[in-house]
């Protein structure tokens, strides 16, 4: 019934009923206004509850109350939806995985019905039990997934910071801040003038040696690194490429090295190692030993330099403890993987997609990005990342200087003999000869 009936019903028949006259379209002035006055008192309703607000304004305040922004590209139906997804996550906790899960999957779901576009290909199709819980044998069941302590690549930032450049005895400590042990990669680069003689790389934390022996030409790459196909029973079994051949025949690896300490070659390991990297601090070192057969003279040591030993260096080290310093003999690179601790990432699949708009996509992904950023405990470091569709193949490329050394020519020294010619006048008898 509307204000106007209301009105005419509380007035007698005479008045009511004329609905032509003056009285009646008085009333119905004020039945109007009364009518504008409801429909002011509904907006008021409506604008506090989030999924019946109307105007963007209102939203925005009913998320202050939440501390949540609008991002600036975000609409309002957009902005409805990551804010009551983000508002469940919080009330339920938004500490665990399967609250952030739940949060990744209400929101994309969210944006893909009010946009009318498949950002997840499949995330429609399932609940979200099947998204999550299903057997890792039905991959297409699992759109979303969620990595705890992912692993992150690590490079020595002391030598980045030197540029590679390493002389005879340096030291220098790298940090592995991971949940567990892992094992140090390296890059050596010979340089010229055969100064990159049998160059060892030393972990002096945990006596793990590993080396070359020979002699690095200019501009020839060692590579220490892992397999393509880790060694289950032995996660430290390395493979070492030389100008990205195979170079087993001329390294070698060692457990249990000391400085100062000769080892033989029954101490070496059956099969190449490489250094272990224990958690904490480690301390690591360059040196260079002499080889029988391996030519590199003035360019190592053939003694194992003791733990005292160091570059000399004016009013800091001692004179039976130091050596001259030999300037860089070798260019070295060092890379590491640590399981990272207090973190997870939020791998969302970016396959083909069909958006409703140019950039849309990319607007999801920022607020995804935004929203995972506050669902977590202090201290916790998150990340979002879209995998791409990637389809590979794999191939290698070497490269090869176009110039050859070659060794000098060797003769025989032959026979040098000194003599004096006899002259009248000038040359004694007995020490000269007349010819």
């Amino acid at each position: 019934m509307t204000h106007m009936e209301r009105l005419q019903d509380l007035l007698p028949p005479p008045y009511s009923l004329a609905a032509d006259s003056l009285f009646s379209q008085l009333l119905n002035v004020v039945a109007l206004e009364l009518e504008i006055l409801d429909e002011d008192l509904d907006r008021v309703r409506q604008s506090h509850w989030i999924r019946t607000a109307y105007q963007l304004a209102d939203a925005e305040k009913l998320a202050a109350l939440m501390g949540i922004k609008r991002l600036a590209w975000e609409t309002l139906p957009l902005f409805r939806e990551r804010l009551l997804a983000l508002v469940t996550a919080r009330l339920q906790g938004a500490l665990g995985p399967n609250e952030i899960k739940r949060f990744v999957y209400d929101y994309l779901g969210s944006c893909e019905r009010v946009l009318g576009s498949s950002f997840v290909p499949g995330l429609q199709t399932v609940t979200l039990e099947q998204a999550y819980q299903a057997p890792p044998d039905r991959p297409r069941y699992r759109p979303l997934r969620l990595v705890e302590n992912p692993v992150r690549g690590k490079q020595s930032g002391v030598l980045l910071a030197r540029g590679g450049r390493v002389p005879y005895l340096f030291r220098w400590t790298e940090h592995n801040r991971g949940l567990s042990d892992t094992v140090a990669r390296f890059t050596l680069i010979g340089l010229e003038g055969g100064r990159t003689a049998v160059p060892i790389v030393v972990n002096l934390t945990t006596g793990d040696m590993i080396g070359y022996t020979g002699t690095l030409r200019f501009g020839q790459t060692l590579v220490f690194t892992l397999p393509d196909v880790p060694d289950a029973q032995n996660p430290r079994a390395a493979v070492a490429t030389l100008n990205g051949r195979d170079a087993g025949a001329s390294v070698f690896s060692m457990s249990g090295f000391a400085l100062g300490v000769p080892f033989t070659k029954d101490q070496l390991d059956h099969q190449l190692q490489l250094p272990r990297m224990v958690r904490g601090a480690n301390e690591w070192i360059s040196i260079s030993a002499g080889f029988y057969g391996v030519k590199g003279l003035d360019h190592f040591f053939f003694a194992i330099a003791p733990d005292q030993l160091r570059e000399g260096v004016f009013d800091q080290t001692f004179f039976d403890e130091s050596v001259f310093p030999s300037g860089t003999v070798v260019q070295m690179e060092m890379n590491w993987t640590e399981t990272e601790p207090a973190s997870f990432e939020v791998h969302v699949p970016r396959y083909i997609t069909v958006e409703a708009g140019a950039s849309v996509y990319q607007q999801v992904a920022d607020g995804l990005s935004e929203s995972v950023a506050e669902l977590h405990a202090a201290g916790v470091r998150s990340a979002v990342v879209f995998d791409p569709f990637l389809e590979t193949q794999p191939q290698k490329v070497t490269g090869r200087v176009s110039w050859v050394f070659l060794d000098p020519e060797q003769g025989p020294a032959g026979h040098d003999q000194f003599a004096l010619g006899g002259r009248f006048g000038s040359s004694p008898l007995g020490s000269s000869r007349f010819d």
